[in-house]
């Protein structure tokens, strides 16, 4: 298994690392995952209200995309004004939040395995 960094970033299954979890789709569009992966076919849809909580997993990036943002304007950069590092700080935030979208869909789906009584085992066909 490969490093879950290099997972979430390519957009990989969390499972086998290899299938798509995000169809292909243009960049202004709102992303849409795949039903299952192609590689190891692991269902992504969960039950109702699954992904409710990815959004707690998406604010900590948000909040970490933003403190990096603040650090690197006021150590790096040495700017004073706070108008131009809030504005960094939101455009930031602004400028990843479609990736953001998405690796927090992983994380989450990695973070909380298929487990019984989710929608996560696939039905055996007699």
């Amino acid at each position: 298994m490969t490093n879950l960094f290099l997972t979430v970033i390519k957009e990989k299954c969390p499972f086998c690392d290899k299938g798509d979890v995000f169809k292909q789709g243009k960049f202004w569009q709102m992303p849409e995952m795949n039903s299952k992966c192609s590689n190891c076919k692991k269902d992504f849809t969960g039950e109702p209200g699954y992904y409710f909580g990815a959004m707690y997993v998406s604010y900590a990036i948000a909040v970490g995309i933003g403190i990096g943002t603040f650090l690197f304007c006021r150590l790096i950069l040495g700017t004073e004004s706070s108008f131009i590092i809030i504005g960094a700080c939101v455009g930031n935030i602004f400028l990843i939040s479609v990736k953001n979208y998405k690796w927090s869909r992983i994380l989450w789906l990695k973070i909380f395995p298929p487990g019984a009584g989710t929608n996560f085992e696939l039905k055996k066909s007699k």
